[in-house]
């Protein structure tokens, strides 16, 4: 692709050499001749062997490579990078070892070894089903989908169109939901009774989740996350959560029954949701932050357990941090009354 066509991809403007050929994208420090990367500061450029680099419209230096100026240079790389490596098409292929002789298949879809369909599921045009993945009864999967090796999907789970799952994903499990029998061995406080886990998992077009996360399908309802949205690794979505359009998700949160996190909400890592707790569209959520049971969180930045505004956190903070000072001054005061009396 020559770098005039690129900076007209992405409406930029090109600085330098348009005949240039651009094959891959690569890392500023370690690309190559024919490869294109970005730099994000409006400093001077650090040398680099990338024969294109994107760059902000307010970068006003130069440097032996072509640039192309646009308002955001890490969108226009992740914008080309989709053009210049494409997901692989693995064309129409059913591997011998899989089962898929109750499923209905869409034209042009990949099934890998060992993979198994059930009975009455469906699978859209050009999605891919790699190794070992498993589908249950009666499941919906979408066009242009890729779950990746060892997905298991539960029986009755729908997943929209260009869906990513990644490997070890699980939907559609059983909800963490029990009720406890005071009446029954009293001498051991009583045994817990299984609630009944009969809903279902509706995940919408374009959304991609990391390996080993867990969708619990809901109770008696179900458990849906929005178009767009993104999951991390190691995420746990428990039953009858709803989790709106375009919400980011980072690894190892764990989000529990009932939660409701509405439209372009952003989650760091190691979140804890308790039950019954709303996120308001457009709110921010740090690392390893505690959200109560039933909590309400508004838009803005939010930190710390209990979960508070990020400005309140950090006043806080500093108090805890000034606490050793306060001491050593109490005991400085104390001293000199000793000393007087």
């Amino acid at each position: 692709m020559k770098a005039s066509e690129i900076a007209e991809f992405v409406g930029g403007e090109l600085r330098g050499e348009s005949e240039i050929d651009i094959t891959s994208v690569a890392d500023l420090a370690t690309a190559a001749t024919g490869q294109i990367a970005f730099f994000e500061k409006a400093d001077s450029l650090p040398e680099t062997g990338a024969s294109c680099v994107f760059v902000s419209r307010s970068f006003s230096g130069g440097g032996p490579t072509t640039l192309i100026a646009v308002k955001d240079p890490k969108l226009a790389f992740a914008l080309l990078a989709a053009t210049l490596h494409p997901r692989r098409d693995r064309g129409s292929y059913i591997h011998p070892t899989s089962d898929t002789s109750k499923a209905k298949l869409g034209s042009n879809v990949f099934v890998g070894a060992f993979a198994s369909i059930g009975e009455g599921s469906t699978i859209g045009d050009g999605s891919q089903i790699l190794a070992g993945v498993r589908i249950g009864d009666s499941v919906t999967v979408g066009a242009n989908c890729v779950l990746h090796a060892n997905v298991v999907i539960e029986d009755g789970c729908t997943i929209g169109d260009e869906v990513v799952l990644h490997g070890g994903v699980v939907i559609g499990g059983d909800g963490f939901g029990y009720v406890r029998d005071s009446a029954s061995t009293p001498e051991a406080g009583g045994e817990y009774i299984k609630f009944p886990q009969l809903g279902t998992v509706v995940i919408e077009n374009n959304v991609e989740i990391g390996s080993n996360t867990c969708v619990d399908r809901g109770a008696l309802g179900e458990t849906r996350i929005g178009r767009g949205t993104k999951i991390d690794n190691l995420v746990q979505v428990g039953h009858n959560v709803q989790i709106g359009k375009r919400c980011v998700i980072a690894a190892q949160t764990g989000i529990s029954g009932s939660t409701v996190i509405e439209d372009d909400c952003v989650i760091g890592g190691q979140v804890g949701f308790g039950d019954h707790v709303r996120v308001k569209s457009g709110a921010i959520i740090g690392s390893q932050a505690g959200v109560l049971p039933g909590k309400i969180v508004r838009p803005g930045v939010w930190w710390g357990t209990p979960i508070q505004p990020l400005d309140e956190y950090k006043r806080q903070n500093a108090h805890v941090k000034g606490l050793e000072r306060l001491k050593a001054e109490v005991k400085d005061l104390a001293r000199r009354l000793k000393d007087r009396s």
